[in-house]
């Protein structure tokens, strides 16, 4: 019986392996999208240096225009509009994530009131789906999360993610085999990358411990955040907490955090690379 309970084992662990095929990723925050013929530019190089890489999909990590949270609802479609016509220039799938910048209105200078049904992030979902989801490709589980919280009161925004997401996180949890590969992407980091050279950055952001401990007992491999437009590698206890810099245009180039973040899994292993668009053409 133990024998037999074994290979059932076994087989179960391969058909769960089966499914893994090779792929790779672009990891690509803060592009910082507007109707200005420099940005226009630069993005048409960065949109050739990943077709170049051919990846399977592109995960648009947040602040991908420039800005909603001051505009009304018929600026900021305008201003999504245009961000879509250049993110087609891509020419491969797109997984979106709510940056603040995407935040419709949220400032008072808009003139937007709160009860607007595209006030805040209501615009973001009804155009690109929930503002928290997960997908999976090859046998990897993604969850990408929103790190912005819209602080109505103020007209303003922080960090952190909510106890709705927090439940939701451990409901899809359970459904999964904890031999899973799992990334996480998010906007606002969960780990601080200016901590590291800056004694009076705060290192982890509000309930990033928490949101990590829900992940404790799985195969979590990749955190991916963005925001702070600075490239950090920080392995740490078995886990890659990537901030992936920014492709917006600079007057001034910066050759160590222009650019993106290229992900190539094989053999169900991550190789991880930033491509810096400033140097390669």
């Amino acid at each position: 019986m133990k024998k037999l309970l074994f290979i059932i084992f076994i087989i179960l662990q391969i058909e769960d392996l089966s499914g893994q095929q090779d792929f790779s990723f672009v990891f690509l925050p803060d592009t910082h999208l507007q109707p200005d013929s420099m940005i226009e530019a630069k993005f048409k190089m960065v949109a050739r240096v990943i077709k170049d890489h051919n990846p399977d999909f592109v995960i648009a990590g947040g602040d991908m225009i420039y800005t909603a949270r001051n505009l009304d609802e018929k600026q900021s479609e305008t201003l999504f509009d245009f961000m879509d016509d250049k993110l087609r220039e891509l020419e491969v799938p797109i997984h979106y994530v709510v940056g603040n910048h995407e935040c419709v209105g949220i400032r008072a200078e808009s003139g937007m009131a709160i009860s607007n049904p595209y006030f805040g992030k209501q615009m973001f979902e009804l155009r690109y789906g929930s503002r928290f989801k997960s997908f999976t490709n090859s046998g990897w589980k993604f969850f990408l999360l929103d790190g912005i919280e819209i602080l109505e009161k103020e007209r303003n925004y922080t960090t952190g993610v909510d106890s709705l997401q927090i439940e939701w996180i451990k409901n899809e949890l359970h459904g999964i085999n904890r031999h899973t590969p799992i990334v996480i992407v998010i906007h606002s980091p969960l780990i601080n990358p200016l901590a590291v050279k800056s004694s009076g950055e705060k290192l982890l952001s509000e309930n990033a411990e928490t949101v990590l401990n829900l992940f404790k007992e799985y195969n979590l491999r990749v955190v991916l955040q963005g925001h702070n437009h600075v490239y950090m590698n920080l392995f740490f206890e078995g886990v890659y907490y990537i901030s992936g810099g920014s492709t917006l245009y600079r007057e001034i180039q910066d050759p160590y955090n222009d650019g993106f973040i290229y992900i190539k899994i094989s053999d169900n292993l991550e190789k991880i690379r930033f491509v810096h668009t400033d140097l390669e053409n």
